[in-house]
């Protein structure tokens, strides 16, 4: 039925239609803006196409000029947020705050244009999929970390194959996209799903349908949003009912399977360690209706998915370029260490003979400083009588954001030497040289190991602000960890990297640094296998 069919025969659908559309463009229009305090600005806010093409320079000028200076300012940025930057270090100040004052979820919801991205406004809304990883996740690595090392295997012979003869090309960014994606399903739906390519090609469109939601709904004027973004994300609900024809029946087995242990606990059901068995086992435990159904569940997962696929294929993507990028002996030494200690562990990797990765897990880091995903770290101000600065004598409204500077305090030459350059064993040497020295551990030594175990890949910071920082850092980031460690050293035991006369140069675009999603290296299996 077309369009003038509806006008002729259903007038009262389409004047309601069109009621409901100018309703929503008013109410746009007569929104007001919180009204900012009387902080110097660093940029303007009147061109979103200069805040594109300028943004990044804003931010390291007010960085340089204000937050050095121990001062707050104003930065825009092209969603139309004015972001009230304070100084790195008067973040705790931040991160000290209730979730009834400043809130990381409404920030989250905000920059995901969660109205929209996630087919449903209650999974940024409740953000149960980040309790239920919070619980389950830290202490549930040890009895994972066998399944993802066979996943990651698999991966490696299924996409850069075994020939010892012939240097293969690799496209970096598909490739460690295709296994981050086979990587975290295989923890978050288990086997066999976590290969199914129809299922894994829909969760990787669904996740890029969120980029394109973020990036319209930053382009897309407010008074429009209402009437347009709903039509930006009609591919992202596309794509969820692909995956939902394949999540569905499995959660609705699972439940049936947990409500069928609880009842006859002699009945031998084998219970997966996944996400469906921790998000089920958790909404029922905590009597949480809607989050216990089924549709729920598998909308929610789409949070974890995006999040995991995103991120850590940007992370690994980049590490891989660090790497192939530097001194042939940084590959080296990571292969070395690598190789000693999968040797003492007779080849069985434990959360604990992950940890003694100091290399590997430095280099990661490193890339993490040097490739900033995220600019800054934010909080959305929700009390309703702001947020007051006594300090420095101003108050954030209700409404507005709070920011510090990730990239810049990164690249800070006071807190970072030579903070351009990457340095893959810039944060293991200390640890290893400390590890050298064979002390005692008397009680300054116990400090000072406590200190350097907070250069770790998973530490947070106000220095050091990646995974954000505080009771809300990323609950993700120790399966990140473990999961591209063992990326990494399958990869220096098994394969052989032609080194790259310089890393390719990644792309900055508008706050953001894409690194280069073409690129290839020239890979070759070892011919001593492990």
């Amino acid at each position: 039925m077309g369009l003038l069919s509806i006008l002729e025969n259903h007038p009262v659908v389409a004047i309601a239609g069109a009621l409901l559309i100018v309703y929503k463009i008013l109410s746009a229009w007569l929104a007001k803006s919180p009204t900012m305090p009387d902080l110097p600005w660093s940029g303007s806010h009147k061109s979103k196409l200069e805040i594109l093409k300028r943004g990044r320079t804003w931010m390291t000028e007010g960085y340089q000029k204000y937050a050095k200076n121990g001062k707050s300012h104003i930065l825009p940025d092209i969603s139309g947020t004015k972001f009230i930057m304070i100084p790195n270090e008067k973040a705790q100040w931040m991160f000290d705050h209730s979730d009834i004052q400043l809130s990381v979820g409404a920030a989250h919801y905000d920059q995901l244009a969660g109205d929209y991205s996630f087919t449903n406004p209650e999974v940024l809304g409740k953000l149960y999929h980040e309790h239920v990883i919070h619980r389950n996740l830290a202490r549930k690595l040890q009895v994972i970390i066998p399944e993802i090392w066979d996943e990651v295997q698999a991966c490696f012979n299924d996409l850069w194959g075994n020939d010892t003869e012939e240097w293969k090309d690799i496209v970096v960014f598909e490739s460690i996209t295709a296994m981050v994606a086979r990587l975290s399903n295989r923890l978050l739906v288990g086997l066999p799903l976590c290969r199914n390519e129809k299922f894994l090609k829909a969760n990787a469109a669904f996740a890029q349908d969120v980029i394109n939601c973020l990036i319209a709904n930053q382009l897309i004027p407010d008074i429009l949003k209402s009437v347009l973004m709903p039509i930006a994300a009609l591919p992202n609900n596309y794509h969820y009912w692909q995956t939902r024809k394949y999540t569905l029946p499995i959660i609705k087995q699972r439940i049936a399977d947990i409500e069928e242990q609880e009842r006859n606990p002699d009945v031998k059901i084998k219970i997966p360690e996944d996400y469906f068995t921790w998000h089920i086992r958790l909404a029922k435990s905590e009597g949480k209706v809607r989050e216990s159904e089924p549709d729920f569940i598998s909308r929610a997962v789409l949070g974890i998915e995006f999040a995991a696929l995103h991120t850590t294929s940007i992370t690994g993507t980049n590490a891989l370029f660090d790497l192939a990028g530097s001194n042939p002996s940084v590959l080296a030494g990571i292969r070395e260490e690598v190789e000693r200690v999968y040797e003492e562990a007779n080849g069985v990797w434990t959360k604990q003979e992950l940890n003694k990765l100091l290399r590997t897990d430095s280099a990661l880091r490193e890339t993490m400083r040097n490739n900033d995903i995220t600019p800054h770290t934010t909080r959305k101000v929700v009390a309703k009588d702001g947020v007051r600065n006594a300090e420095e004598g101003w108050t954030a409204p209700y409404g507005s954001s709070i920011a510090v500077n990730n990239a810049d305090r990164h690249h800070d030459p006071d807190i970072y030497p030579s903070p351009n350059q990457y340095d893959a064993f810039r944060f293991s040497r200390p640890r290893e040289a400390f590890q050298a020295s064979g002390s005692n551990m008397g009680e300054q030594e116990k400090m000072e190991f406590l200190k350097l175990q907070n250069t770790s890949f998973t530490s947070t910071s106000e220095n050091f602000l990646p995974f954000g920082h505080g009771r809300h850092a990323c609950p993700g980031r120790f399966f990140v960890q473990q999961e591209l460690k063992m990326v990494l050293a399958y990869m220096v035991m098994n394969y052989d990297i032609e080194p790259l006369p310089g890393r390719p140069a990644s792309t900055l675009f508008g706050m953001t640094l894409v690194p280069p999603m073409k690129a290839k290296i020239r890979v070759k299996r070892r011919a001593t296998k492990t």
